[in-house]
């Protein structure tokens, strides 16, 4: 498939996937109406139900609003490319939005598995790659503390290396000045953390909620009887995922070599990838080529 084929075929999911989104907000609000004015009719006894019915529906319209404004940001950055045909460009990341959509420089999605173990992580931007893989190396930064806490956490300025006397310094060499994350959940159960590197407002939490809430939605497999078997792909978010395959492999050879757990053995992995200021994906490659061995 050539550069602009691929451009205008991602171009037409990202608008597929807006006026879907766009579809789904309008039905959820017509129902909260629905249940607002029956708020001044109905007895008394049913005026709890529908208040709790308008207000869910009210939450789920916002949820799909928010998800079409990303995936039409989206769209209008594949449409630059489709209108130069003629130039190379490299396609541009849903992320981007999902940063724009969190009024941040940048930002990095993040998942975990048991014992705070990285799974997989979605970005915006180089910047936030290198920021994320910092924290990968480290073991120490926003996405595990926000998980970890299951609240917010913010810091700004020298904040950053109070709180992550590793971290902080290592992302402000980056030129990063603040980060803000926050959980990201479905069923109150955590699944990873939403990263924003120099958030514009660092007040707006319940901003940066709602994006984080419109992301893990966006994580859901989707039940439109309408999506086609042929378009049922992981999605615009997911489909940037960096699973750090090689890292995962690393650590079970190191885990088996030493007769160790998991956490231990990526613990070893961090450990000479920080001492040799080399990046975790390098020495990770280096073991399962057996170039390496850890002592």
């Amino acid at each position: 498939m050539t550069a602009s084929a691929e451009a205008n075929r991602a171009l037409h999911k990202a608008l597929a996937r807006a006026e879907a989104e766009r579809q789904r907000a309008e039905r959820a609000a017509d129902i909260a109406e629905r249940h607002e004015g029956l708020l001044l009719t109905d007895p008394s006894l049913l005026r709890e139900f529908h208040l709790k019915m308008a207000t869910m529906h009210r939450q789920v319209q916002r949820l799909h609003d928010a998800a079409a404004a990303m995936h039409t940001s989206h769209a209008n950055r594949l449409r630059v490319l489709t209108d130069t045909p003629e130039r190379h460009h490299t396609l541009p990341r849903f992320m981007t939005s999902v940063a724009e959509a969190a009024n941040a420089d940048s930002a990095a999605l993040t998942l975990f598995g048991p014992g705070l173990v990285e799974t997989l992580t979605v970005v915006s931007d180089s910047t936030a790659k290198a920021a994320q893989d910092i924290e990968f190396t480290l073991g120490q930064g926003p996405a595990r503390d926000t998980v970890a806490q299951r609240r917010a956490v913010t810091a700004a300025g020298n904040r950053l290396c109070h709180r992550w006397p590793s971290y902080g310094p290592a992302v402000q060499r980056l030129g990063i000045r603040s980060v803000a994350a926050v959980p990201v959940q479905l069923t109150g159960m955590p699944l990873g953390a939403l990263t924003l590197f120099d958030p514009h407002r660092h007040d707006n939490l319940e901003g940066l909620r709602l994006v984080a809430q419109t992301v893990a939605t966006m994580m859901l497999p989707d039940d439109d009887p309408n999506c086609a078997d042929e378009d049922a792909d992981p999605g615009a978010l997911l489909a940037e995922a960096d699973h750090r395959a090689v890292v995962h492999q690393a650590t079970g050879v190191v885990s088996v070599q030493h007769a160790t757990s998991i956490p231990d053995a990526l613990a070893l992995i961090r450990a000479r990838a920080f001492a040799e200021d080399r990046p975790i994906e390098s020495i990770a490659s280096d073991i399962v080529e057996h170039r390496l061995w850890l002592a």
